[in-house]
């Protein structure tokens, strides 16, 4: 291990107390973090949280945040709008659409329930019939199969930048071509994605990225972004709205509204998060070896590690005889397998017990590991000898 692996590993606890391979259920936190966030709740005790000078400073925190999202994104300022979750983003954007009874909406097969659940509740209540794209292992190219089902009456494509059960990179700009010829809005559950692979929704001809905080972004809980391109914001309409929506408000409900993405925002977040993430973010863009060549940025340095350990973590998977699920080639940071007459919700309690944090996934049935920039040699081994146990 290098030493500078050995730096990033000492700034994230979670990995040196146990072998953590479910960053792609909630990342590491790093140090910096937490205390970003203790500070934040410190300086509460002291300072009316209701003063002029702390709705200012809530209001630069959330501007910093925004800027860092959008340098990271590819974006401007003005196409970011904070959110509670990746879910939440995906929400404003589905009901904010002008939806018809008889319309449709193409998704794929292999989407997370922050997805789905919107989109059958949509179904449900303004009788719009969602097409599913058949998959297998996510990785298909998708802009003739997305044609396939795509007419006059396809308002949306709705689908994962990396699929959360197999971890294969899903062919977004395909979808998205395909999209365009029938004038459909091409949203992104981004949860996977961001952090993880280079994210520029734009370059991928989408109109909406939906993210959390606290996956491959290493930030806390409560905390998410959506980025909409400025040209497709107006297609977005009001669903929840409150204060935070707009500049000027009516006491008859009227509301003045931002003309930017922060017309998507509701008004009160968990602010003491929002230093904690830009905090993440910050450690993140200056993680870089010195010995890598120079240039490099942080997220290239990260992007290249994960990588590396994803190409060790498949040997070891190899060796231990296990079927690895994901699509090589186009993948991010998640592995999902299989072994062969292993039970896999009994699979994940065992290692567990041993200090070995991974899950299991409904479809394809299987074990999946994330294998971050933070993982070394020694958690590989230790997943080898786990999965040596359970296969006897």
């Amino acid at each position: 291990m290098s030493a500078f692996l050995q730096f990033v590993r000492a700034e994230l606890p979670t990995v040196r107390g146990e072998t953590y391979l479910n960053a792609g259920g909630a990342g590491p936190l790093p140090r910096c973090t937490v205390t970003a966030i203790q500070a934040a709740a410190e300086h509460a005790l002291g300072q009316g949280r209701g003063s002029l000078s702390e709705y200012l400073a809530i209001e630069e925190a959330r501007a910093h945040l925004r800027s860092q999202l959008a340098d990271l994104i590819g974006g401007a300022a003005s196409e970011i709008a904070l959110t509670t979750s990746a879910t939440s983003g995906l929400c404003q954007t589905i009901w904010g659409l002008d939806w018809r009874e008889g319309d449709e909406a193409i998704t794929t097969n292999l989407e997370h329930p922050g997805l789905t659940v919107p989109l059958a509740v949509l179904a449900r209540r303004r009788g719009v019939r969602i097409r599913t794209v058949e998959l297998e292992t996510g990785g298909e190219p998708l802009e003739e199969r997305v044609a396939a089902l795509a007419g006059p009456r396809t308002r949306l494509v709705a689908l994962s930048h990396v699929a959360w059960t197999t971890g294969a990179q899903m062919d977004v700009a395909g979808a998205a071509r395909a999209a365009r010829q029938v004038g459909a809005f091409v949203l992104i559950d981004g949860a996977q994605g961001i952090g993880a692979i280079a994210a520029e929704p734009r370059l991928l001809g989408v109109d909406a990225y939906a993210f959390p905080a606290q996956k491959w972004l290493l930030g806390p809980e409560g905390l998410g972004g959506l980025w909409v391109a400025q040209e497709a914001l107006e297609r977005i309409d009001l669903t929840f709205g409150g204060m935070g929506s707009g500049a000027a408000h009516g006491l008859d409900g009227s509301v003045t509204l931002h003309p930017d993405a922060r017309k998507l925002e509701l008004g009160v977040l968990p602010e003491f998060l929002v230093p904690g993430w830009s905090a993440s973010l910050d450690w993140l863009a200056g993680c870089r070896d010195g010995d890598e060549p120079q240039g490099l940025t942080g997220w290239e340095w990260t992007a290249q590690q994960t990588a590396r350990s994803m190409a060790q973590a498949r040997t070891v998977l190899g060796s231990a005889g296990a079927t690895v699920l994901t699509p090589p080639g186009g993948a991010a940071g998640l592995l999902a397998f299989t072994l062969a007459g292993v039970d896999v919700e009994a699979a994940t309690a065992t290692l567990a017990a041993r200090g070995i944090v991974l899950r299991w996934v409904p479809q394809p049935r299987a074990l999946r590991i994330s294998i971050g920039f933070f993982t070394d040699e020694h958690d590989l081994a230790r997943l080898a000898a786990g999965l040596d146990d359970l296969t006897g």
